[in-house]
Parts: structure tokens; C-alpha cells; sequence
């Protein structure tokens, strides 16, 4: 009996090996990505040579065993483009925090679902009846598409432009007088405003706006401020743009001398922010930016004012989609606000490391699409096990990511992507990274930076080559910018 045990042990053993190797054999398998008929000869992810973990380079040594890393989490991938050869790999499939240079797979996503040349719409239009002598029987409606660009300062010099063509084309078609409502359709990604996954820090910021199916002058306002003597409270004098009915909390404090270090927070959709921090005594004019708790709402109202202006009466009440359950009848369209094309809103908030911008990508993904990013680049044969999405820009703590898998999705969207990221020691948020070193002005890159983590990823030309990188690091000891040094130093020396 004790015999028969053994074999059944040893034959139930050698049986669990077999299904283990075909399942290693199975996960390594290439898959075929599932590719958009816009770009019908567009291949998978481009072959990265097979070869086992070789030893690190001497530079990679110096710099992993640098005394600012010592206690910190890091990895590096880097892949020549032509070849497929990995040039370097230093725990590349390890999931890492990675901030803003999430915003590069958001970004991919986003020109392969939509390409390059959509463009999104917000439209004006009525129903109802018009009379002869301009009285609108009916309602005014704003129909928002999800476009972030509307007054935005990335695009426009003249931010309220488009509310003095929305202006002339209602005068346009006769309309001076409306016996009805300013409606906002502002629900196209319903009233979260923004992901459950943010910090308590980031809310109420000119970083971490609410998103919306409206959205209205970056969804930001600017807080001016007197101080007086030390031990008051600053005084709040105006916001501009105006907001009726906001109201603040106002737990700022008057201190000699020092900085500035003031903060503003509040939740989406309610009109009431509160201030804390302490700013300098003495000083006038001093100002912070907040966002616009409610932009929908604030864009009906700011409307009326430009109407009201221009002499048509509004009768009745300004409304967004949340507080009415009106929608048009047999509308009319009146004037249609068009965005940029999505190649450049993705260049704008590539350089600007626009988390506005890209939360609304993000939204639009989904809720638009039902495209899910994770299972979007599995399908495109990529391993997407170190992929965790919790927003689009980065700012949630919950997103991980790999280098490997962020090369990958380079490699994938090198053509699309390349041109629109900004270029080191010029551009943007990288605009003194690798400045005056050997790679000023031949790497674009996309950075990443919160507290404890530093991070990029993008493309080098040099000597006739191509490379793909990224570069993500979790904690360090000492100053960001004696991380950054080394980070120069590492991609100086290893291209």
C-alpha cells in the first residue's frame, strides 16, 4: 500500500510539472494585438530581443549603489528602437509608483482610439419656438463634448473668445429676448468630478481640477489677498473670474516675514473652499489659484453675463444637467465650439504635464469608448501584470507601472508619440533636465515628479540611433535635484 502511495505521489508530481512547463511555454507565447482598421498595418509591439538578465553596466552599478539611493526602490529599461536589443535592464518589470509619466499610456491610449485628427465639440443650441420679433419661447442649452481646450490658457490668448462667438450667434438668428433657461448639459461623465484615489492634498488644487463633461477655463479661478500685521487673517478680495456664491473658510494666518505657504481646499461641486496656511504680513495683491467647484454651473451664469451685456434678457434660471431633468426638443443648432485636434491636446499636456487635460482623455476612454487601458494593452500583447490605472495623469498613489512595460507602449507608439513629447533642456516641465550635458536637445522625454517619487521615460537620437528608456525611482535620500544630477549622469554615460 505504502508503495502504491509513492507512485501515485511521484506520477501526480511529474503530471503538475508537464501542465507547468505548458503553461510557461503558453505565457510566452506571442500574442496578436487586436489593431484599430485606422492603422490596418500597424504591427504589435515591436520585438524586444530575448536574452537573459546580463550583468549591469558600470555605470548602472554606480549609480544604483549611490548613497541618494540607498534606501530607495528603482528601476531602469532601455531598448535600442532598430535592433530590439535591450541595452540595459535593471529590475524592469517591477511595478513602481510611477506620477506623470503615466500620463504617456494615457496619451498612446488615446491617438490609438481616437486618432490624431478628432477633434471634440461643445454646442450651443435652442428649442422651442422663435418668434418674429426675437423672443425665444423655449430654452438655451450648452451641450458639453468633454473638451478641456474651452478658454483654456495652453491654447488661447483670448480665454473668452468663444463666449463672444457664442454671443453674436445668438444675436445672429434674432434671439432678444429668452422666456426660458440656461440649461448645461454637463454630464457626459456623470458628477464624480474626480478619482476616489486622490489625496486630501491634491483636492481643491489648480493641479487636481474636477472633470467634467464641461469644462471652462482650465476649471481654475485666481484667490487675490491683502495681509495686514502678524496674528490676523489675510483678507480675501476677489476671485477672478468671479464665482457667484462662492464662499470661504479662511484659516490663513498673517506671519512676519518668511514665504508664502498658502493652500486652498474643497470638493468638487460645492461652493465653499477653505484657506490655510500662513502668508507674509504686509503684502497686497498676493494671489493663489483654486479650482471652480462647479464649472458647468459657473458657465452658465458667466454666459448670461455676456448676454445680459449685449442687451437679450435671460427670464429664466441658469441650470446644469445635475439640477433639471430637461433635455432639448428637436434642438437647433446655434454654434459649435471646436477643440484642437487630439494630437495637439496631447502635445499640450505632454509638455505641460497637464493632469486637466489628461483626466479628460481619460474619461472620455471610458465612459465614450468603454476602453479600459489595462485590458486595451494586454490586447495588444503586452504584459500588463505591473499595470495598476487609478486616473489618467498619475496623481493617484494607487497607479504602478514597469519600465519594461512603459518601453513597450513606446516601442508600440513611436510614431505618434515621438514628435509630441517635449525635448529635454527646452521644453516644458523638462526644460532643465540634461541641459547642458552631451544630450541637451537630443532626448524627448515625458517627466514624473511627486513627493518621493522621480521619474521619465521617452526617446534618444544619437549617432543615427534610437532608443526607448524609462527611469522610475520611489524614495531617495538628500535633494530631488541631486537625484536628477545622477539620473543626467546615468543616461549621459549609458548613451
Amino acid at each position: 500500500m505504502k508503495k502504491r502511495y509513492i507512485c501515485l505521489v511521484l506520477l501526480t508530481t511529474l503530471l503538475a510539472s508537464c501542465r507547468n512547463i505548458e503553461k510557461y511555454e503558453n505565457r510566452n507565447a506571442y500574442q496578436i494585438p487586436v489593431v484599430p482598421d485606422r492603422v490596418p498595418e500597424k504591427s504589435a509591439v515591436p520585438t524586444v530581443e530575448s536574452v537573459k538578465e546580463k550583468e549591469d553596466s558600470k555605470a548602472m552599478k554606480e549609480f544604483v549603489n549611490s548613497k541618494v539611493l540607498e534606501h530607495g526602490n528603482l528601476s531602469f529599461y532601455a531598448v535600442d528602437v532598430q535592433s530590439g536589443k535591450v541595452i540595459e535592464n535593471y529590475r524592469g518589470k517591477v511595478a513602481l509608483t510611477p506620477a506623470s509619466v503615466l500620463k504617456i499610456i494615457t496619451s498612446a491610449t488615446a491617438l490609438e482610439v481616437f486618432g490624431p485628427d478628432t477633434v471634440l465639440e461643445t454646442k450651443v443650441l435652442y428649442d422651442g419656438k422663435l418668434s418674429k420679433n426675437g423672443v425665444l419661447t423655449g430654452n438655451i442649452y450648452i451641450q458639453g463634448g468633454g473638451d478641456p481646450t474651452l478658454g483654456s490658457s495652453g491654447i488661447s490668448i483670448d480665454r473668452e473668445g468663444f463666449l463672444k462667438n457664442w454671443t453674436d450667434a445668438i444675436k445672429k438668428i434674432g434671439i432678444k429676448t429668452i422666456n426660458g433657461n440656461i440649461i448645461v448639459l454637463d454630464n457626459l461623465f456623470g458628477y464624480e468630478g474626480i478619482s476616489g484615489k486622490w489625496l486630501w492634498e491634491d483636492m481643491g488644487t489648480n493641479y487636481g481640477q474636477g472633470t467634467y463633461g464641461i469644462s471652462v477655463f482650465d476649471n481654475i479661478y485666481t484667490l487675490y489677498l491683502n495681509t495686514g500685521i502678524s496674528g490676523k487673517k489675510p483678507e480675501v478680495i476677489k476671485t477672478k473670474p468671479v464665482i457667484q456664491g462662492l464662499v470661504f473658510d479662511n484659516q490663513g494666518l498673517v506671519m512676519p516675514g518668511g514665504k508664502k505657504n498658502l493652500y486652498v481646499r474643497g470638493i468638487p461641486l460645492e461652493n465653499k473652499r477653505r484657506i490655510f496656511g500662513v502668508v507674509p504680513q504686509n503684502k497686497n495683491g498676493l494671489t493663489i489659484q483654486s479650482d471652480i467647484p462647479d464649472p458647468g454651473l459657473f458657465l452658465g451664469q458667466y454666459f448670461s453675463y455676456y448676454l445680459k451685456r449685449e442687451n437679450i434678457k435671460v427670464n429664466g434660471e441658469i441650470k446644469t444637467a445635475r439640477l433639471t431633468s430637461q433635455r432639448p426638443k428637436n434642438p437647433k443648432v446655434i454654434t459649435v465650439t471646436k477643440s484642437p485636434p487630439m494630437s495637439e491636446i496631447v502635445r499640450i499636456l505632454l509638455v505641460k504635464s497637464d493632469n486637466h487635460y489628461t483626466e479628460h482623455l481619460y474619461q472620455l476612454l471610458e465612459k465614450t469608448k468603454g476602453v479600459n487601458i489595462e485590458k486595451f494593452w494586454k490586447e495588444k500583447g503586452i504584459d500588463v501584470h505591473s499595470l495598476t490605472v487609478r486616473d489618467g495623469s498619475g496623481l493617484s498613489r494607487g497607479n504602478t507601472v514597469s519600465t519594461k512595460l512603459l518601453v513597450e507602449i513606446l516601442l508600440y507608439s513611436k510614431d505618434e508619440l515621438e514628435n509630441l513629447l517635449p525635448v529635454a533642456g527646452k521644453d516644458g516641465t523638462v526644460a532643465l533636465f540634461l541641459k547642458n550635458t552631451p544630450l541637451d536637445g537630443k532626448v524627448r522625454v515625458k517627466s514624473g515628479s511627486m513627493s518621493g517619487i522621480q521619474s521619465y521615460a521617452g526617446y534618444v537620437e544619437k549617432d543615427g540611433r534610437t532608443y526607448a528608456f524609462a527611469v522610475v525611482v520611489n524614495h531617495w535620500n538628500g535633494e530631488r535635484s541631486e537625484l536628477r544630477k545622477k539620473m543626467e549622469n546615468l543616461l549621459n554615460t549609458i548613451f
